[in-house]
Order: structure tokens, then sequence, then C-alpha cells
């Protein structure tokens, strides 16, 4: 019997809980936060794809760009003009690929707080009456 692990029964602690509140499972303050979960794991996955499509159209245009530079140029200056119009667009796109990501960020945000805002009090609210609920019932037992 070692007394470090028997200390972390969570299998033990959790029957025990369970003869206290024997549909803890189903209880109204858990589906909500599950649901919220839930609502989490969606925004998060959209916003992921989202910066995956963006980063995607970003390095298919600097395999383009890659391409024009790789191109023979019969002068050597020819290649660093292209070089400087290659560097130069590339400069003035990064603000407007940077808003993109910063977009898709906001509207996750949003979304995650509008989320919160609206369950929250759900739960709160389910949570509460289970907790009247519960004293009742321990109070007529005892």
């Amino acid at each position: 019997m070692n007394p470090m692990t028997d200390m972390f029964d969570f299998s033990k602690s959790f029957e025990q809980f369970s003869k206290f509140q024997p549909d803890f499972a189903n209880a109204a303050p858990l589906k909500a936060f599950t649901d919220m979960a839930a609502k989490y794991r969606a925004v998060t996955i959209e916003a992921m794809n989202k910066n995956v499509e963006l980063t995607t159209a970003w390095m298919q245009d600097a395999a383009k760009d890659a391409a024009t530079l790789m191109t023979s140029e019969a002068q050597p200056t020819a290649y660093a003009k292209k070089a400087g119009e290659v560097a130069q667009a590339a400069m003035q796109d990064i603000p407007a690929r940077l808003f993109a990501y910063a977009e898709v960020a906001k509207k996750a945000q949003t979304e995650l707080f509008d989320t919160a805002v609206n369950l929250t009090p759900k739960a709160v609210e389910e949570a509460a009456e289970r907790t009247k609920t519960v004293a009742k019932t321990a109070k007529k037992a005892a």
C-alpha cells in the first residue's frame, strides 16, 4: 500500500461524489459548460482553418514571386530590378495580410466572449437551483 498513490484514487473519489449527487453527469450546469466548450472548440477550429487558408495563400504568392525571380535574364541589372519590384510588392502587401489575421482573431474573440456572456448566467442560475435542491434533500435526509 503506497500512501502517495492511494491519496489520488480519483475513481473512489468520483464514486463517493456520485453517491452524494447521483445525476452529476446530467446536471444542467455541467451541460451549460459542455455546450460552452463545444462552441469554443468550433470557433477555435474555424479560426485555425482560416489561418491555414491565409498562410497557404501567402506561401503560394511567395512561390510565384520566387518563380519570377528564378527566370533567366540577359542583363544582371534586370535581376536587381525584378528583386526590387518583388520586395517592394511584398512589403506593401504585409499590412493587408497581417490585418486579415487580426480580423480572424477579432472574430474568434468576439464569438467566444458572446458565448461566455450568453451561457454563464444560465449556468450560474442552474447551479444555484441545483444547489438549493441538493440542500433541501440533505436537510430531509438529516
